[in-house]
């Protein structure tokens, strides 16, 4: 089966990380994959082996970046033109971005069969007063018909269609648990750790305030930011990252790692899901696949309630918070290695 992935350009986002790993378990099970980018489009931050083809307005481009800027027209135009000369050679075509979807769905592509892998609400991120025209290609990408699969349950009932649900994987290779578990000794330093991001909805800020607010209680504590993007202070350690192996020492260095996202509750969160696989026992203010018999759920997305469930872990005796955090690993070993995601898409590709 030949597969293609169009994209509007490599980035290191983690849907990104989804659509490099699929391509590469689809690979290794004997099929043919390809990624369709604007010129214009960095080399893939997240590697593949998967065939990269690029596009302008034109048409096909060289095998390398032009190093010319465009605007996002210009990458959705060129998607346009790449399809219409390669996409009659595939037999699935994958949207994965609601700005994809409009060229995917709107150009012949012979008996190509097309699908769209729909891995956030777009329209919760794109508000309709301040992106008025994302938000509404976003809404309208839902309605067209193709074939949907989701990466959470939760977008059912904001109005999708999805065939199925099928969460993100996690390459168990790389992400493997830690050997020694803090105890929480009374001697031992306890270190939170969350990632750094600048957009509000991720919460870094209220890991950070739940982090203070208990350091007045609690002087072992002590916050490690993976990959920045926080103001520099002299009670946070920051770690730079480049790399999942880089990553997943960052989640077995630290003692509890804390998500405290806002919106999309539900939907799979790859820190969690990362730090699960680690062994890390998890805060989180509830995100897939956390459950209250593999990680701690705040009652809300307070302060408040983001440092009383870490409180929680801290209190625990050690048998219990290792008892958790074994849970977490079987759920992610038994349900996300990327192998078994991979096989679930090719079931419906080939229906």
């Amino acid at each position: 089966m030949r597969i293609l992935i169009p994209i509007l350009g490599f980035s290191p986002q983690g849907g990104y990380r989804v659509l490099s790993e699929l391509a590469n378990a689809w690979i290794r099970l004997g099929h043919e994959c390809a990624f369709l980018v604007p010129s214009t489009s960095a080399e893939p931050y997240f590697p593949t082996t998967a065939k990269i083809v690029r596009s302008d307005r034109k048409g096909l481009h060289n095998d390398k970046c032009s190093g010319r800027k465009c605007t996002g027209a210009d990458n959705i135009i060129s998607l346009f033109a790449g399809l219409r000369q390669v996409g009659q050679g595939y037999d699935v075509i994958l949207a994965n971005h609601s700005l994809t979807a409009w060229p995917v769905r709107w150009t012949k592509t012979g008996k190509a069969r097309k699908f769209y892998y729909i891995q956030a609400y777009e329209p919760q991120y794109y508000p309709v007063q301040r992106h008025p025209i994302k938000h509404l290609m976003a809404k309208l990408s839902y309605l067209f018909d193709l074939r949907q699969i989701s990466n959470a349950a939760i977008y059912k009932g904001l109005g999708l269609r999805p065939l199925d649900v099928i969460p993100p994987g996690i390459d168990l290779s790389i992400f493997v648990p830690k050997e020694h578990p803090g105890t929480f000794a009374s001697d031992e330093e306890i270190v939170l750790g969350t990632i750094g991001r600048t957009e509000p909805y991720k919460g870094t800020s209220t890991a950070l305030a739940a982090y203070r607010l208990l350091r007045r209680e609690e002087h072992r504590l002590r916050m490690n930011v993976g990959f920045g993007n926080v103001t520099p202070a002299d009670d946070l350690t920051i770690t730079p990252i480049k790399g999942d192996p880089a990553l997943a020492a960052y989640y077995r260095s630290v003692d509890i790692l804390v998500v405290s996202c806002i919106g999309q509750h539900g939907a799979p969160h790859y820190p969690l899901v990362e730090a699960m696989a680690s062994g890390t026992p998890v805060v989180h203010t509830g995100y897939f696949p956390g459950t209250p018999g593999n990680s701690w759920e705040a009652t809300d997305t307070s302060v408040e309630a983001v440092a009383a469930a870490i409180r929680q872990v801290i209190n625990l005796s050690p048998e219990e918070r290792s008892a958790k955090a074994v849970a977490a690993r079987e759920i992610v070993a038994e349900t996300l290695e990327w192998d078994a995601v991979a096989r679930r898409f090719l079931e419906h590709f080939v229906e």
